[in-house]
C-alpha cells in the first residue's frame, strides 16, 4: 500500500523551519510516541510493496502456451483418444507411443524453460534488502533505536558515518556529510551534502545536497534530519513502482517463433482438411463405407499434422539458446532469460552508462600545469621501476614550455604526499592505488614518474567542504613541510608566491589568472583539477595550509575503457546507434563521447531538465539523431527507452543502480554491471555483464547474430525434412496406398534423426561478415519467400525418392501399393525402408544447410565438428530401430537386406547431390559476372 504523504516531493528546496512546520515536526525533541503510532496508523509501515508472483504451475502453463506446443498437445490428445478406441490388440506402447513421445517434448521444453528463466519481479526483493533494519531518531527528547519499518513523516532522524539511510530525509544539520548515491543516482563519487543550500524546485535528483535518500549510505560525516517520505513514498519506492508497473514484452525471437508457429500449424489444418475432404469424396464416389473411410482418413489427417509440425522445434530452440549463453559467458556475458541471447543479434541501440562501462571507472593523471609549462602524463600501468631516483620525467610530454626539473620534483613529492590513498604492488610488478579515488590518481602520477616519497607524516588535516582542501606535515631534512592540495580557488586564494624557474617568486593577478584560466579549461574538458601547493619553515607545521608557494595543476579523468573506441566504431558498422545516459555534467559527457568516437557533427545532446520540457513525442522524433544524455535520471532513462520502442526500435538498456532497474526491465534487452551493479538491476535485466564492458556487448551482439542465423538454418533444415514426410503422407493417402510410415516413425525422424543435426546447426561457426550487415528488423519472417520455395524442392526430392523406393519394395515383394491387402511382413519391409530413407537423407541434407552459395568443401569439411557427430548417432541409432528385435514392434520395422540397404543409401543421397549442384549452378553466374 502506498502512504498517504502529506505534502508534495519538493522538500530540498524548502527552508528547514518550513519543513518541519508543514510535517509537524521538532528539531529539538522530535515527535512523541503517540504521535509516531498514529502516524504509522495512517501513512502505513516504511516498506516497499510486496508483489504477488504467479504460481509455479501457472509459470509452467506459460511454458506451455506457444501456438506450436498447443498444437502438438492437440495432436497428442487426438491420437491417444483414437488409440483407446481402435487399438484394443495392441500393447500399451503401441497403443499411446505417439502422443506420449509428443508429450515428452512438451513437457521437456517447459522445464528447461523453468529452470533458465528467471522472473524479473525478484527485483524488488531485492530492493526490499536494501533498506535499512534499524534507525536512530529522537522521540520524546530521548534517542532511541526503532526497527526502521516503523518510521514515519516527521521523525527525527540521525546519521553517522556507515549508515544506510532508511527513508527520505531533510537535511537539518550537516557535518563534513558525504553520502554514497552511486546505487540511487549513478553518481560515481560521493556527493557532499549542505543541510542549508538553496535549491530550485526543479533540481535534479543528484544534485540535491540538502537530502538523503532511502537505501544510500553515509560515507563521512554525521547529520540530523527530519523523514519526509517513507515506503513506497520514497524515491527508492517511486523506482519500485515504475518497475512493478513495466511489463515484460516478448523478445523478437519469440514473437518470430509466435507467428512462425501459427503459420505452420495453419498450413497443417489447411492441409489436413484438405486430405479428409478429397477422401470423403472418393469414397462416397466408390460407393465405399463411409463410417470406416472417415475414421481413416482422420488417422491419416491427424498423422499429416504430425508430420508437418516440427515437434522438436521448441526443445531445440531452447536448448540452441542455452547453448549460447555458455559460449557468451565465456566472453564475459552472462545470460538470465534465454530469449535474450538472440535478441542481441536485432538490437538496433545500446543505451550505455558513461562511468565503468565506457570508462574504466578509476580517475588517473591526464596533464599537468607546473610554473607555466603544460605536460600531458602518458597512458598506461604504473610499473615499478628501479629505484627512486629514476630519471623523473619519463611519463611526462611536454606540450607547451618546459619546466625547471627541480620545480617538477618538488611538485611531484606534493603529489606522493596525497595520503587518502595507498599504493599496492600486483603480482606481475604494476602499481594500483586504494583509497580516495581522487588521491590515487594525484598519488598515481608520482609514482608514474618514480617518486615515493617516505619521509615520516608529523600530521593531517582531511579534506572539508569548507576548506575544500587537504594537508599533511613532514619531518623533511630542514624542518618541517607541510603539502597542500585542493581546489585550484581554494589553494590560490591561500598561496602568497608562485615556484618557478628554481625559486618562489611573486604571485601577482596576471599569473593568478593565467592558473584559473588553465583550470577552466581543463574543467571545460572534463578533467577534475587539482591544485598542489607546500609551506615551509616552523610556520609549516602550526599554519600548513596558509602562506603557501604555488606549484601547479594536476588535470585528472576517468579514462575510456582502450577497446571502447573500436567497439563503437564497430557496432556503427552493424548500423547499432549508441547513446550514453550519464549523471555527470554535460561538458564531462562531451568530452567523453568525443574521445570515444561517439559525438560527431550533427548529433543531440539533451540534459534531464531538458528531457522535463519534451513531450514523449517531440523526445521520440529526435532519437534517432540522440548521443548523449546528461544528469540522467531513472525517470529519463525510462522515457528514452520508451521513446526508442515508441520508434519500433529494439534497444538494450545497460544499468548498475537502482534508479536503472525499471529501464533495464522495459528495455527490449536489460544488460546488468556483474561488478558493480545493484542486485536489483541484475534481477530486472536479461543480460549481467562480468567484466562491465561496453566492448564485451558488442561481442555478445555477434553471438547473439550468429544464433540467429544458426536458428535459421535449423528452421530451414527441419521444415525441408519435414515437407519429404507430409509429401510422403499426402500423396500416399490421395493416390489410396497404404501408409509408408507409422505415427511413431514420423515422431522418430522428427525428434531424433532430426533433431540431432537442428543441434549441432545450432552450433555453427558465425560468418565473419555477420557484424558488417545492419541488424534485421523486428517482424520480419524468420525464413524468406525463396527459402520457403527451396523448402518445397528439397521436400519434393525427399518425397519422390521415398515414394518410389516404398512402391519398389513392395513390387518386389509381390504386392502393390493400392492393394487392401497384404502380407503384413511386405508392408513392414517397405515402410522400414521408406523409414530409412527419411530418416537418414536429412542426417546428409544437414550439411547443405549451414550455406545456401557456399559448398561444404568451400566452407571447408570438418568445421563443424558436432554436426558429423550427429550423423554418425543418428546413423547408430536408426540402425537400432531396424536391426534390435526388441524396438521392431515398437517402430513396425524389419531388418533389411543388401538390395534395400543399397535403396536406402542411393535415395538418401539424392537431397545431398542436388543441393551441392545448386551451389555449383547459383555461383557460376555470379563468377563469371
Amino acid at each position: 500500500m502506498r502512504p498517504r504523504q502529506a505534502t508534495p516531493g519538493d522538500w530540498h528546496a524548502r527552508p528547514a523551519a518550513e519543513v518541519l512546520a508543514q510535517l509537524g515536526a521538532s528539531s529539538d525533541g522530535g515527535l512523541s510516541a503517540d504521535e509516531a503510532r498514529s502516524r504509522l496508523l495512517r501513512d502505513g509501515p516504511n516498506r516497499l510493496a510486496e508483489v504477488q508472483r504467479p504460481s509455479l504451475l501457472r509459470r509452467f502453463l506459460l511454458q506451455v502456451s506457444d501456438t506450436t506446443v498447443l498444437a502438438l498437445l492437440a495432436a497428442a490428445a487426438i491420437a491417444g483418444t483414437l488409440a483407446y478406441f481402435t487399438g484394443s490388440s495392441a500393447s500399451f506402447a503401441e497403443r499411446y507411443g505417439d502422443s506420449l513421445a509428443i508429450l515428452a517434448i512438451v513437457v521437456l521444453n517447459a522445464v528447461l524453460g523453468l529452470v533458465q528463466e528467471r522472473r524479473a519481479e525478484r527485483a524488488l526483493d531485492a530492493l526490499r534488502d536494501m533498506t535499512a533494519p534499524t534507525a536512530k531518531v529522537k522521540r520524546g527528547n530521548k534517542v532511541i533505536d526503532v526497527p526502521a519499518v516503523e518510521l514515519v513523516p516527521g521523525d527525527l532522524l540521525l546519521l553517522e558515518e556507515g549508515d544506510r539511510v532508511p527513508a527520505d530525509v531533510r537535511l537539518l544539520v550537516a557535518h563534513d556529510l558525504e553520502v554514497e548515491e552511486a546505487a540511487l543516482t549513478g553518481e560515481s563519487q560521493p556527493v557532499r551534502k549542505d543541510a542549508a543550500a538553496a535549491l530550485e524546485s526543479g533540481t535534479p535528483l543528484a544534485e540535491r545536497t540538502t537530502m538523503a535518500f532511502m537505501a544510500t549510505q553515509v560515507g563521512r560525516g554525521r547529520a540530523q534530519g527530519v523523514v519526509v517520505a517513507t515506503g513506497m513514498g520514497t524515491e527508492l519506492g517511486s523506482i519500485a513502482g515504475m518497475l512493478a508497473d513495466v511489463q515484460t514484452e516478448a523478445t523478437p525471437l519469440e514473437q518470430d517463433l509466435e507467428r512462425f508457429g501459427k503459420q505452420v500449424v495453419i498450413g497443417c489444418v489447411i492441409i489436413s482438411l484438405v486430405v479428409f475432404g478429397v477422401g470423403m469424396l472418393m469414397s462416397m464416389r466408390h460407393g465405399r463405407d463411409l463410417g470406416a473411410e472417415a475414421r481413416e482418413l482422420f488417422l491419416v489427417a491427424v498423422a499429416l499434422a504430425v508430420a508437418a509440425i516440427p515437434e522438436g522445434l521448441p526443445a531445440i530452440t531452447t536448448i540452441v539458446l542455452a547453448l549460447g549463453t555458455t559460449r557468451m559467458a565465456r566472453r564475459h556475458a552472462l545470460v538470465r532469460r534465454l530469449p535474450a541471447v538472440e535478441t542481441l543479434g536485432c538490437t538496433q541501440v545500446i543505451c550505455t552508462d558513461k562511468t565503468g562501462t565506457l570508462t574504466q571507472n578509476r580517475m588517473t593523471s591526464r596533464r599537468t600545469w607546473i610554473a607555466g609549462a603544460t605536460y600531458d602524463v602518458t597512458p598506461g600501468a604504473i610499473t615499478l621501476g628501479v629505484s627512486s631516483s629514476v630519471p623523473m620525467t619519463t611519463p611526462l610530454v611536454a606540450v607547451d614550455g618546459e619546466a625547471d626539473p627541480g620545480d617538477v620534483g618538488l611538485f611531484l613529492r606534493a603529489a606522493a604526499h596525497a595520503v587518502g590513498a595507498r599504493s599496492v604492488i600486483r603480482a606481475d610488478n604494476t602499481i594500483d592505488t586504494a583509497g580516495d579515488p581522487t588521491d590515487g590518481a594525484v598519488l598515481g602520477l608520482a609514482w608514474k614518474c618514480n617518486v615515493r616519497d617516505h619521509k615520516p607524516v608529523v600530521s593531517e588535516r582531511p579534506f572539508t567542504s569548507d576548506r575544500r582542501m587537504a594537508s599533511v606535515v613532514v619531518d623533511e631534512e630542514h624542518g618541517p613541510r607541510s603539502y597542500v592540495r585542493g581546489a585550484p580557488e581554494a589553494v590560490l586564494a591561500q598561496s602568497q608566491s608562485l615556484r618557478r624557474g628554481g625559486q618562489e617568486r611573486g604571485l601577482d593577478e596576471a599569473w593568478r589568472k593565467v592558473i584559473l584560466d588553465e583550470a577552466a579549461s581543463w574543467a571545460g574538458r572534463a578533467l577534475r583539477v587539482i591544485a598542489l601547493a607546500y609551506r615551509e619553515g616552523p610556520e609549516a607545521a602550526s599554519e600548513p595550509e596558509r602562506g603557501l608557494v604555488f606549484l601547479g595543476l594536476v588535470g585528472l579523468i576517468d579514462p575510456p575503457r582502450p577497446e571502447v573506441a573500436a567497439a563503437i566504431a564497430e557496432a556503427r558498422d552493424a548500423g547499432i546507434q549508441t547513446i550514453m545516459i550519464t549523471g555527470d555534467h554535460p561538458a564531462t559527457a562531451r568530452a567523453i563521447a568525443t574521445e570515444i568516437g561517439l559525438w560527431q557533427g550533427g548529433d543531440l545532446l539533451l540534459t534531464g531538465a531538458e528531457l522535463d520540457g519534451m513531450t514523449q513525442e517531440a523526445l521520440a522524433s529526435q532519437v534517432d539523431k540522440l548521443r548523449v544524455v546528461a544528469r540522467a535520471t531513472a525517470s529519463h532513462k525510462l522515457r528514452i527507452v520508451e521513446a526508442l520502442k515508441a520508434r519500433g526500435l529494439v534497444c538494450a538498456m545497460t544499468g548498475d543502480g537502482v534508479n536503472d532497474a525499471p529501464a533495464v526491465k522495459s528495455a527490449s534487452i536489460g544488460i546488468a554491471m556483474g561488478k558493480g551493479g545493484t542486485d536489483v538491476t541484475k534481477e530486472a535485466a536479461d543480460l549481467v555483464l562480468s567484466d562491465d564492458n561496453y566492448a564485451t556487448i558488442v561481442a555478445a551482439v555477434e553471438e547473439g547474430r550468429a544464433i540467429y542465423a544458426n536458428i535459421r538454418k535449423f528452421v530451414f533444415f527441419l521444415l525441408s525434412s519435414n515437407a519429404g514426410i507430409v509429401l510422403v503422407v499426402l500423396a500416399a493417402s490421395l493416390l489410396g496406398w497404404h501408409s509408408p510410415l507409422a505415427p511413431i516413425q514420423i515422431l522418430w525422424i522428427n525428434l531424433i534423426t532430426n533433431g540431432l543435426p537442428a543441434l549441432a546447426l545450432g552450433v555453427d561457426l558465425p560468418d565473419p561478415d555477420e557484424m558488417r550487415q545492419p541488424p534485421r528488423a523486428p517482424g520480419g519472417s524468420i525464413l524468406t519467400r525463396r527459402e520457403y520455395i527451396e523448402i518445397v524442392v528439397v521436400g519434393f526430392i525427399m518425397g519422390v525418392t521415398a515414394l518410389w523406393a516404398f512402391h519398389v519394395g513392395l513390387a518386389e515383394a509381390g504386392g502393390a501399393s493400392q492393394d487392401i491387402v497384404l502380407e503384413p511382413r511386405a508392408l513392414d519391409r517397405a515402410r522400414t525402408i521408406c523409414f530409412a530413407i527419411l530418416a537418414v537423407g536429412p542426417l546428409l541434407h544437414a550439411f547443405n544447410c549451414r550455406s545456401k552459395t557456399k559448398s561444404l568443401f568451400a566452407m571447408g569439411v570438418f568445421t563443424n565438428m558436432p554436426l558429423w557427430y550427429a550423423l554418425g548417432v543418428g546413423l547408430v541409432l536408426e540402425a537400432a530401430t531396424i536391426w534390435l528385435p526388441p524396438l521392431h514392434p515398437i517402430f513396425r520395422t524389419v531388418p533389411l537386406d543388401g538390395e534395400a540397404r543399397l535403396w536406402v543409401g542411393a535415395m538418401s543421397l539424392a537431397p545431398f547431390v542436388m543441393g551441392e549442384l545448386a551451389k555449383l549452378v547459383r555461383v557460376v553466374p555470379s563468377t563469371r559476372g
